[in-house]
């Protein structure tokens, strides 16, 4: 049987992925500003993300202040855990690369 016809056929055995929308990148924003280091920087991204357009002021301020390469890694670090994490929950094996 072809992958797709099964996935159709016997749905219940299969685990569907959590999407963009499944994780809250807000929160995620809110943490790397409560992990920087350095207060000034850190109150001013806080700053940033509160209100309406906090994601377009988030990244204006993370270019401003020069921590993208920062946030990036942050970013990309945190979507790896919450996969791990999902793997651990639905017992699914995977590979660290």
């Amino acid at each position: 049987m072809i992958l797709a016809e099964d996935i159709v056929m016997d749905f219940e055995k299969y685990v569907t992925i959590p999407s963009k929308y499944d994780m809250n990148e807000y929160d995620i924003m809110e943490d790397f500003c409560l992990a920087v280091k350095n207060e000034r920087h850190q109150q001013q991204l806080l700053t940033a993300i509160r209100g309406k357009g906090a994601f377009r002021r988030f990244k204006d301020k993370i270019i401003a202040l020069d921590l993208e390469d920062d946030w990036y890694d942050y970013y990309h670090n945190r979507l790896k855990e919450i996969a791990i994490d999902f793997c651990h929950r639905h017992e699914i094996k995977y590979e660290d690369k």
